[in-house]
This record gives structure tokens, C-alpha cells and sequence, in this order.
């Protein structure tokens, strides 16, 4: 197992170094980082030669990649151009808004898909498994940023049931959490479901049955637990994609996480900003994969970590 974090940590450094090569480069040759780091109102040539001297871009690429990198390494992407505080601190401050939406959705949809998967397998060729079969068909086609829309407009003005945006109160998290989860949902249910289903038909569970066992215990004991594999590599997945569509989801609710706080300093051209935020939430996707690979060998004794 030591072996095995250690080749991950390793990984996931050489992950993250790309991740840095390739934004820096990005800002360097599809961009003009002066450009993008440059208020708009100032205009005197002398001003931007200044900003130019004082950010070394008058120096080879190469030096000024190094330069970036060991800031980088230490965790200094530099000044937020728009609120004028270090980026890392201004990243770092929204984390646990983040983290928190993200946890709540993530335990949401196990709830939900572990029940929805054991009702459709308990009822198969019935009418509640169809139901539950198209539902989840429909959940995991619907995009997260309309559905955030559709309930902002149903449940919030026109029913003003919950509040349509803000933090603090439990009821601030119900609308991101339904909009985030809706489709991670359907397509965990749908995995899991297929390999419930597949389970049944082995013949261990005959045999666990034929010892005594009722059905429901088989069911909870050893069928969901190896068919829970499946599932886990589908939610690893859907938390990487959630990453990426909490940028919008996020503004829309005014959510003050890393998404709402990266979209603004896109549009507000604050370089450093979008820089730490890349980089951090490359980090979260890295241990991501790695506690979906960690999940694996608590799930099934077989698969050694080597």
C-alpha cells in the first residue's frame, strides 16, 4: 500500500507539473499575457512597459516559465489583479463552500442511486423498475446548468419556495445540490441497476439462499457490495465532470465556491486567479482518482494496491 501513494504521489506531481506547462504555455502563445494582465484603462506605453519589466515578460520563455514554476511549487500564482490579494488566498477561501456543495451532492446521490438500483432490481419486470429504469434515462440526459435555470424559474419565482440564490442557510443548499446531482443520479442508478441485475443471476446468491439467507440480506451483504465497483468507477467520473460544471451551476446560484470565483476572474481577466484555480481543482480531480482507486480494494479483498 506505501509503494502504491507513493507511485500515486509521484503521478499526481507530473499531472499537476503538465497542468502548469500547459497553462502557462496556453497564456503565452493563444494569448498576450501582458494584455490579459494589463488594466484596460491604462494606455501610456511607458505604464505597459513597466507591467512588462515588473512580470519579467521581457525575458526569454523559458526563464519565465522557471520563474512561474517555483512560485508555483510554493503556492504563489501571483497579485489578483482584480481584488488585489494573493490568488492563492482567494482561491483557498472558497474551498470550503466547494467542498461543502460537492459532499452533500456526492452523499445525495449514493442515497438516492443505492435505493432507486435496489427497488429496480427487487422489482424487475415490473412496473416500478421501468419506471425507475426511464427515469434514470431521462435524469442522466438532463444538463446540470438548465436544470439550475428550470428550478431558479419553477421553484423560486413562481412558487417561492426556496430562495433562487445565496449561502448560509440549508435551504440556500437545496437548488444546487438537485441541479448537480440530478444527472450523476440517473447514470449511477443505470450502472448500478445493470450489475444488480447481473449479480442475481450468479449462482452464489442461490446458494446464499439456500443456507438460509432471505433474499434482502444476500442483497445488501454480497450483491451490492460486488456490484458496487461499477458504480464507484461511474462516480469517480461524475465527481470530475461535477468539478467542471460547478463553474456555471455555482455562478448561476451565486454560490461562493472556486467555480463562481473562476468564472469571474475569466471575465475579469485576473490571470493569477484563473491560474490557482486550474491548478487547484487539478489537484482535487488527482485525489479523486485516487480515492476511487483506494474504494476498489476496500470493496473487493482481491485487488491489491501495488
Amino acid at each position: 500500500m506505501t509503494r502504491y501513494l507513493i507511485r500515486r504521489a509521484v503521478s499526481g506531481v507530473l499531472v499537476i507539473a503538465a497542468l502548469l506547462t500547459l497553462a502557462f504555455f496556453a497564456t503565452h502563445y493563444i494569448g498576450d499575457p501582458v494584455f490579459l494582465l494589463v488594466n484596460r484603462e491604462i494606455t501610456d506605453p511607458a505604464d505597459r512597459e513597466a507591467v512588462i519589466a515588473a512580470g519579467g515578460f521581457d525575458r526569454p520563455v523559458w526563464e519565465q516559465y522557471a520563474r512561474f514554476a517555483g512560485a508555483a511549487i510554493r503556492g504563489d500564482f501571483g497579485q489578483s489583479i482584480w481584488q488585489n490579494r494573493p490568488a492563492t488566498i482567494v482561491v483557498l477561501e472558497r474551498l470550503p463552500a466547494t467542498f461543502l456543495l460537492a459532499g452533500v451532492v456526492l452523499l445525495f446521490t449514493v442515497v438516492v442511486s443505492v435505493t432507486l438500483a435496489l427497488v429496480a432490481a427487487r422489482t424487475a419486470g415490473r412496473w416500478p423498475a421501468a419506471v425507475i429504469t426511464t427515469g434514470s434515462t431521462a435524469l442522466g440526459s438532463i444538463a446540470s446548468f438548465w436544470l439550475a435555470l428550470v428550478l431558479i424559474l419553477i421553484v423560486a419565482v413562481q412558487l417561492g419556495l426556496l430562495p433562487s440564490s445565496g449561502f448560509g442557510s440549508w435551504q440556500h443548499l437545496i437548488l444546487p445540490v438537485l441541479a448537480l446531482s440530478a444527472a450523476p443520479i440517473g447514470r449511477v442508478t443505470q450502472v448500478l441497476q445493470t450489475e444488480l441485475n447481473a449479480q442475481l443471476r450468479q449462482p452464489y446468491v442461490t446458494v446464499a439462499i439456500a443456507k438460509g439467507l432471505t433474499r434482502s440480506q444476500v442483497m445488501l451483504r454480497h450483491v451490492l457490495r460486488n456490484s458496487a465497483i461499477a458504480a464507484l468507477t461511474v462516480l469517480g467520473g461524475e465527481l470530475v465532470v461535477m468539478l467542471s460544471v460547478a463553474v456555471l451551476v455555482e455562478s448561476i446560484f451565486a454560490w461562493p465556491g472556486v467555480g463562481q470565483v473562476a468564472l469571474q476572474a475569466i471575465q475579469k481577466r485576473d490571470l493569477p486567479v484563473v491560474m490557482a484555480a486550474v491548478v487547484y481543482t487539478g489537484v482535487a480531480v488527482t485525489l479523486v482518482n485516487l480515492f476511487v482507486d483506494l474504494g476498489y480494494a476496500a470493496l473487493d479483498p482481491r485487488i491489491r494496491l501495488a
